[in-house]
């Protein structure tokens, strides 16, 4: 069991312990914050004797992260809450920047999404020109919306959507260049997604929602056939339950939305580095869908779930 300390990397949602299961503790304070912070606990960690800071032995058996799929690929998404300064761009607010307390997370948060070998080849026009559009398959878009556009800064329990939650919709790729070595595609569209708020004291019911706009890159490798790039962000308004912070129902209103961005990219790691230093699935991978794993590679089959579980 933990011991000592106090766990947390304050103003983060990190919890920081040794392989002991010594309790270490930071702060996170202001623009360099994340970077000072984590040195605090670096430091405290260096003063402990070596039998605090290394288990000698391991209770119970060691469970590696699972490899992502053959032929398939990674995201890695961030996400935060944003602002609009003076000249009306958009960057992440600092302090009491952009109207008082309208963020409270120090960062973008992390999660990922995995697809399979199929999904990346249904990406791929047979004959790529110039200006051709093809759709994003139906299922690959609904699990980029529903698993990839999870607001990790609000809490990640409250922030999941549930099936039905793609009220609007639409993804597509166009061709920008084409050549024997490489094809260069832009990945576009908007999304209209709508859950329901947590049911707590201050709001027995209502509706959150996310209505936003997705534009990307994506480079294919036809040699190697593999996708060598996948930039892309979605931004747009956020209303509803805002968990973490102090002022969870005034924060993100229909009258003063939460601009909310995501960015997506490639994990070139995933497929590199051996099972104990693999980044863990996310959590709508591992935990929400860990009896049922069929249901975050076929989020028809969740739906059709979802809908006799509501009957």
């Amino acid at each position: 069991m933990p011991t000592e300390g106090k766990g947390w990397l304050q103003g983060t949602n990190l919890v920081v312990m040794t392989s002991t299961g010594r309790l270490l503790s930071g702060t996170v304070k202001g623009k360099d914050g994340l970077a000072k912070g984590l040195q605090e606990v670096l430091d405290a960690y260096a003063k402990l004797p070596e039998a605090e800071r290394r288990a000698t032995s391991v209770d119970g058996t060691v469970i590696p992260q699972p490899a992502p799929l053959p032929g398939g690929l990674v995201l890695t998404i961030y996400d935060r809450p944003l602002g609009r300064g003076e000249e009306r761009t958009y960057r992440h607010p600092q302090g009491n920047d952009f109207g008082g307390l309208r963020t409270h997370a120090p960062a973008g948060q992390r999660s990922s999404l995995w697809l399979t070998e199929e999904e990346c080849k249904s990406l791929v026009p047979a004959d790529p020109r110039p200006g051709q559009t093809n759709k994003v398959p139906t299922k690959l878009a609904k699990r980029i919306w529903l698993y990839g556009l999870v607001p990790q800064t609000l809490w990640v329990v409250e922030g999941t959507w549930v099936a039905n939650s793609v009220r609007e919709g639409d993804l597509s790729l166009t061709v920008l260049e084409a050549s024997p070595q490489t094809i260069r595609m832009r990945i576009h569209g908007a999304v209209v997604l709508v859950g329901k708020n947590g049911h707590t004291k201050e709001v027995k019911e209502g509706e959150k929602r996310y209505d936003a706009r997705i534009e990307g890159v994506l480079v294919y490798d036809r040699a190697a056939k593999k996708f060598t790039r996948w930039d892309m962000a979605a931004l747009g308004d956020y209303t509803g339950e805002w968990f973490a912070g102090e002022k969870r129902w005034q924060e993100a209103t229909p009258e003063s939305p939460m601009p909310l961005g995501f960015a997506f990219e490639l994990d070139q790691t995933a497929y590199e580095l051996p099972a104990e230093r693999r980044r863990p699935r996310s959590f709508m991978h591992a935990y929400i869908f860990k009896a049922k794993e069929e249901h975050y590679w076929d989020p028809e089959k969740w739906e059709e779930d979802w809908k006799k579980q509501q009957r």
